[in-house]
């Protein structure tokens, strides 16, 4: 697959990821994507971005 922006190739790692409660808590998490390899754009497995949702609306 390629990135959406710039086409360049998307490699499978772990990235770091920094995101806000609803409480206004910041998170930071270590998950799996695809990241391009020319820009950094992470894309997200659905269910890596359905635990992202359950922890950022979560108080």
């Amino acid at each position: 697959d390629s990135c959406n922006f710039c086409q360049g190739k998307l490699i499978e790692k772990d990235t770091d990821v920094e995101i806000q409660k609803a409480d206004g808590k910041r998170v930071s998490l270590r998950v799996s994507a695809y990241v391009c390899d020319t820009c950094g754009e992470a894309y997200y497995k659905p269910e890596v971005s359905r635990k992202l949702d359950r922890i950022a609306y979560s108080r």
